[in-house]
C-alpha cells in the first residue's frame, strides 16, 4: 500500500529502512561485501527487490524535496544496499534533475569506494549533465583527481556523449589523458566509453585508437573494439 502525500520523511525512511532491511539475503550480503571489497554494511537486497520496495513506498509520494531529504538520509547510513537505494530514488522518474540533486552528487563523489555505487550515482549525475550541460566545466576537473572514483567518474557519467546527436569530442580528450593511468578501472572505463562510442561513430574511435592505443592496456583496447570490424580495428601494439 502507498503512503499519503503528506507522511513524514520520518516514516517514510522509517518504512523504506525496515522492509529494505527484511528483504535481505545474508548469504548474498556475504558475498557482495567480498566481491565489492566493500568496507560498509551488506544486506543483500537484490536490485530487482529492491526497485519493488522503492515503487511500493514512494507511491503517492511527488514532493522532490521530500525525496532529496530521503535519499541524503538514506545515504548517510553506512549501509552499500542504503546508499544504492539512495541514487536509484533520485535516478528514477519521480526526480527531475535540478541544481539540488547536482549538489547532492558532488558532495558524495569523495564517498565513492567502489563501482556499483558508483554507477548507480553516476545515473543521477548524467541527467543532471544533460539538464545543464555548463556542468561538464566541474566534470572535467575530475581527470584530475587523485581519487579514483572520481577520475572514473569523468567517463562514466558522461556515457550518454557516446550516443547519436551529441559531440564526443571533450570526452574523448579526456580519455586521451587518462589512457596512461594504469588503474585497471580507468581503462575499463575508457574501454567501455569507445566501446559504446563505436557503435555509431567507428571511426572516431579508430582514430583514438591509432593516436593513444598504444598507451592502453590490452584488455582496455579490446573492449573498445568489441563491435568493430576486425579488418576495421586498428592493429594492436607489440608487446
Amino acid at each position: 500500500m502507498g503512503v499519503a502525500p503528506n507522511t513524514s520523511v520520518d516514516r517514510l525512511h522509517a518504512r523504506l529502512v525496515g522492509v529494505l532491511r527484511a528483504s535481505g539475503d545474508p548469504d548474498r550480503a556475504e558475498k557482495e561485501k567480498a566481491y565489492q571489497k566493500s568496507a560498509w554494511g551488506h544486506w543483500g537486497v537484490s536490485m530487482p527487490k529492491m526497485d519493488a520496495v522503492i515503487r511500493e513506498t514512494l507511491k503517492g509520494v511527488a514532493e522532490e524535496g521530500m525525496l532529496l531529504d530521503l535519499s541524503e538520509r538514506l545515504w548517510s547510513s553506512p549501509v552499500w544496499d542504503l546508499k544504492i537505494a539512495a541514487a536509484r530514488i533520485l535516478a528514477g522518474s519521480l526526480c527531475r534533475p535540478s541544481a539540488s540533486i547536482w549538489r547532492f552528487v558532488l558532495r558524495r563523489m569523495s564517498d565513492l569506494d567502489g563501482w556499483a555505487v558508483a554507477d548507480n550515482l553516476a545515473n543521477v549525475g548524467a541527467r543532471c549533465i544533460i539538464d545543464d550541460p555548463r556542468r561538464l566545466d566541474k566534470v572535467e576537473t575530475w581527470v584530475e583527481s587523485r581519487h579514483l572514483w572520481t577520475r572514473r567518474a569523468a567517463l562514466v557519467f558522461t556515457l550518454p556523449w557516446t550516443k547519436p546527436g551529441r559531440d564526443p569530442e571533450r570526452m574523448l580528450s579526456w580519455a586521451a589523458r587518462l589512457a596512461p593511468d594504469r588503474e585497471w578501472f580507468i581503462q575499463k572505463a575508457i574501454g567501455w566509453w569507445l566501446r559504446e562510442l563505436s557503435k555509431h561513430d567507428p571511426a572516431r574511435v579508430r582514430g583514438f585508437l591509432t593516436d593513444h592505443g598504444a598507451a592502453l592496456k590490452g584488455f582496455a583496447r579490446r573492449e573498445a573494439t568489441k563491435y568493430l570490424p576486425e579488418e576495421e580495428a586498428p592493429a594492436s601494439p607489440p608487446g
